[in-house]
């Protein structure tokens, strides 16, 4: 097994933006131990949090605490990650920092003992890490509502219209990346294949029963004029750019992006960072054989693998 997020001295660090007190900063180690679970859940063994470094009552906006990966904040908007996969530009210049970091409201769901926080913590470590995007909604936005509120599309608003308005049962993708607060798991190719066929099963029902179909429905609720292919209405994810093995590709599931981040000889670009190789010997499918591809029809293995997280060593400042 390939141990990452402490690649050679760059350790994930973390600050504090207010004078934390001590049941609160053990509470902060304990959410990034089960964190890491998560991420060990989802790389299905090749990743973990391996050390952590924390520093309380930063100031906020100080150089210091543009010197922190992960900056923990009493503002209380929702979890940030700035410049995905940008970890990577992090190890490379270890001296210096980089504009990119994870910002995260210091009460989401509560406190870091929550599968919200710390299944929201591994959501955004999936950005920052490695590389993968959103799957709760597309990349556009729509209204609704149809109150002239304009807000991001998500798969979860489309459900509710779907079920309430026209009696069409709809499924989100069951992924961390669409609910930290509720999966373990990242996206496959099947998972992706299945969402899509679904989409255009329900664009169907959608015709027989109302005389329009799904693409008409999200213009009719705001969404983009140009809204002309299923494909525009798949996960943020699925749509995005990636710079695999030296080519430019989309339409890839995060495990495809995962494969070739972790994979030896194989490389992954993304957000201006290129040609990064963790350079770990994966063997998917157990048949004792280095994998030089994504085994085919690849299906996640079950977790989450608990107490791992205590193998994460936490440091202060």
């Amino acid at each position: 097994m390939g141990w990452i997020l402490a690649v050679k001295d760059s350790k994930l660090s973390i600050e504090v933006g207010w004078n934390a007190d001590e049941d609160y900063l053990k509470k902060l180690v304990k959410g990034f131990q089960r964190a890491s679970q998560v991420i060990y859940d989802y790389t299905d063994g090749y990743a973990m949090i391996s050390e952590i470094s924390i520093k309380n009552n930063v100031q906020e906006g100080s150089e210091e605490w543009r010197e922190s990966m992960v900056r923990m904040t009493l503002n209380k908007t929702p979890p940030y990650t700035s410049n995905g996969f940008w970890y990577w530009k992090w190890v490379k210049n270890l001296d210096g920092r980089e504009e990119s970091y994870i910002r995260f409201p210091w009460n989401w769901y509560n406190d870091p003992l929550n599968k919200g926080w710390y299944g929201g913590m591994a959501h955004e470590l999936g950005h920052f890490v490695f590389g993968i995007g959103d799957e709760y909604g597309a990349p556009f936005s729509w209204d609704p509502n149809q109150n002239g509120t304009m807000v991001g599309f998500t798969c979860g608003g489309l459900k509710d219209i779907l079920e309430n308005k026209y009696g069409i049962w709809f499924e989100k993708m069951k992924t961390v990346m669409e609910a930290g607060h509720q999966w373990t798991e990242i996206s496959t190719p099947k998972d992706y294949a299945d969402f899509r066929e679904q989409l255009e099963n329900v664009s169907r029902e959608l015709e027989n029963k109302a005389g329009y179909g799904l693409l008409e429905l999200i213009i009719n609720h705001g969404g983009p004029d140009n809204l002309d292919s299923i494909d525009k209405v798949m996960p943020t994810h699925w749509q995005t750019n990636y710079t695999i093995d030296g080519l430019k590709q989309n339409r890839k599931s995060a495990w495809d992006v995962v494969f070739a981040l972790l994979a030896k000889g194989h490389t992954l670009g993304h957000d201006y960072v290129d040609g990064i190789d963790a350079g770990l010997y994966l063997d998917l499918d157990f048949d004792g054989q280095e994998d030089t591809q994504l085994p085919g029809n690849y299906t996640a293995k079950v977790g989450p693998y608990t107490g791992v997280g205590y193998y994460m060593i936490a440091r202060w400042g």
